[in-house]
């Protein structure tokens, strides 16, 4: 017994170093392989173990599969098709720990995958200056990023900030204006301005609060003391102010890093004049602008230099 449940976990671990170096060699099909082998899995392991006429009959499907998605991708799958087909060749009563094998192979290497993609995210963003004024940026991509945005933190989850998305050419112009007469503006696909609202304790709290009871958060009975507690840490101006735009902060960090994700560049400008974009834009006295997101596609024709030099933990920071 002991013998046959080695030769199993044997079976199953070859399975996982397959699909790892089959991620490796074919990230651009990961989400419709993970639903394939999932879809594969989850059928053979419903119902009782199937005889071994079966076993050869799905083990062989999975072989021809990959075998014309070769033929497709042109050779991308050919180490992994013999590899499956050695594996396969073993099988017999023990697809049940291929297959489950391949399942948990699938999941390390998209939790690995998942975690060097946020890395590369993050370290790719770049602030440029040069956008191809031809290659334009939908409006629904543009929300998409904004909603996806929407999930950065804020203090007591009041997210005190709005936006204001500048696309028609027309008002790019008045815009690039505004922002003494900064090309780029005119370039990008969008203008995202950020607007940190400083009464968003009065205009959010209440609903806030009513989501966080129905979610089972807090109690009815806990809301009152729980928003006299919230609203009293923003009476003063100055924390006021700085709450607001802290968190918009957040949220326009968000913005410029889920851009990079959708292939677009950004660069956040603070060279404005706020008065003149307020006016522009209706935008009332107790909001502040902290920053405007150029957002669009780059100017391939333009080289983008080399990173500028950033400082180190040992130069910024200790550790107490």
């Amino acid at each position: 017994m002991a013998e046959k449940e080695e030769k199993e976990k044997d079976l199953r671990e070859e399975a996982r170093e397959i699909f790892r170096k089959f991620y490796e060699r074919s990230k651009d099909i990961q989400k419709a392989t993970t639903e394939t082998v999932k879809e594969i899995t989850e059928k053979t392991l419903k119902g009782a173990q199937p005889t071994k006429e079966k076993l050869k009959e799905i083990t062989e499907g999975i072989a021809q599969g990959i075998q014309e998605a070769t033929t497709r991708m042109g050779g991308r799958f050919e180490g992994v098709l013999k590899s499956l087909q050695d594996l396969t060749s073993k099988a017999s009563s023990s697809l049940k720990e291929i297959l489950t094998g391949v399942k948990e192979g699938f999941e390390e290497v998209t939790k690995e995958e998942r975690s060097r993609e946020c890395v590369r995210f993050v370290t790719e963003r770049r602030s440029i200056t040069y956008f191809d004024p031809k290659k334009e940026v939908t409006e629904d991509l543009v929300k998409e990023i904004i909603n996806l945005a929407t999930t950065a933190p804020s203090g007591w989850n009041l997210q005190p900030w709005e936006v204001v998305v500048v696309m028609s050419r027309e008002k790019k112009k008045r815009l690039m204006e505004i922002c003494y007469n900064q090309r780029k503006v005119l370039d990008a696909g969008a203008n995202i301005v950020i607007i940190a609202n400083t009464k968003a304790h009065e205009e959010h709290l209440d609903r806030v609060l009513d989501s966080w009871i129905e979610l089972g958060y807090i109690s009815q009975r806990q809301k009152k003391k729980l928003m006299e507690d919230i609203l009293s840490g923003w009476q003063s101006p100055e924390k006021r102010k700085r709450k607001a735009i802290r968190d918009s902060a957040l949220f326009a960090m968000n913005i410029m890093i889920l851009a990079r994700m959708y292939g677009l560049e950004t660069h956040p400008i603070e060279g404005f004049d706020e008065a003149k974009l307020k006016r522009f834009l209706g935008i009332s006295k107790d909001r502040i602008v902290p920053m405007i997101i150029s957002l669009g596609y780059p100017d391939q024709s333009k080289k983008l230099l080399p990173r500028a030099y950033r400082f180190s933990f040992e130069e910024i920071g200790q550790i107490v």
